[in-house]
């Protein structure tokens, strides 16, 4: 069972590798646009989040860390090559890379789930990667930065923004549109792959949690279309709401620890808001 269920798993990896490098090139008349991009956001989601989901669960721990460092290797090695002449040779590498970066990232986020010895340690968890994810993003953290940086041309801050997100373009002329699986983080699919590995781990919901997650993110999605969030919005609160929610009577907490967790909260919210206040006089 196990072998079987790491062939779908890499069937599901090459498939969502073919999207990536191919759906681009399909011409939809502009009148199928937007039932097209409604199913191709649809079906990238469910893809990438069903590949986080069984990424913890096709290897075991040590294997998923040896696979994924393997496979970083290879990604930084094949950045190193010769850039391809002909278009045809730049997709099929482009693909590779994109597809090499995504495998690593979810193998190596689901291998680190051996560190979480118990159930009760995922809420905490969760909302620590939360609201380290918010303030990354929204509040003046390493990634608002750089993605401000990015959009005033600066080109070192694109290149990381190009290397750290799972990306296809969306191109229209007068006829036709050409369109592409959704813009999600690495980083989001690292810690995702890694929270569902716990739940995988501590025998919980995992088929809500994947339904909710599929949900959740796409909702996150078109809210990231709204045009006063000039640097979208950060996926892990979505993807950690939808795996908490399913899950909740799964965790108990004496009144000790229920303190413990809230003073931790407000030292984690106290923080990260000084941090805040430091960078913006940067």
């Amino acid at each position: 069972m196990a072998k079987r269920e790491l062939a779908i798993w890499l069937c599901g990896l090459i498939f969502w590798g073919l999207l990536r490098g191919f759906l681009p090139l399909l011409p939809i008349p502009l009148p199928l646009l937007p039932i097209a991009w409604l199913i191709a956001l649809f079906v990238g989601v469910a893809l990438l989040i069903w590949l986080a989901l069984e990424a913890g669960k096709v290897l075991a721990t040590k294997w998923s860390a040896l696979s994924g460092f393997v496979l970083f290797a290879l990604r930084v090695g094949l950045a190193f090559c010769p850039t391809p002449k002909t278009p045809v040779s730049q997709i099929v590498v482009s693909t590779i890379a994109d597809t090499l970066t995504l495998a690593a990232a979810l193998l190596l986020g689901s291998s680190i789930s051996g560190f979480i010895r118990h159930a009760n340690l995922i809420p905490p968890v969760a909302v620590v990667l939360t609201v380290v994810d918010i303030w990354t993003v929204w509040l003046g953290g390493f990634v608002a930065r750089i993605q401000q940086k990015a959009q005033e041309g600066i080109a070192i801050a694109q290149k990381v923004v190009e290397a750290a997100t799972v990306k296809m373009p969306a191109v229209a002329t007068a006829h036709y549109a050409r369109i592409g699986i959704p813009v999600i983080g690495i980083g989001d699919l690292f810690f995702g792959a890694f929270l569902f590995a716990l739940l995988w781990k501590f025998g919980m919901n995992t088929r809500t949690a994947f339904v909710l997650s599929v949900v959740f993110v796409i909702v996150g999605l078109l809210l990231a279309q709204l045009p006063f969030l000039p640097y979208g919005i950060p996926g892990l609160p979505f993807i950690a709401v939808a795996i908490l929610l399913p899950n909740l009577k799964a965790f108990r907490y004496t009144p000790e620890e229920r303190k413990a967790l809230l003073i931790g909260a407000i030292f984690l919210v106290g923080l990260l808001a000084f941090f805040s206040v430091m960078v913006s006089r940067l």
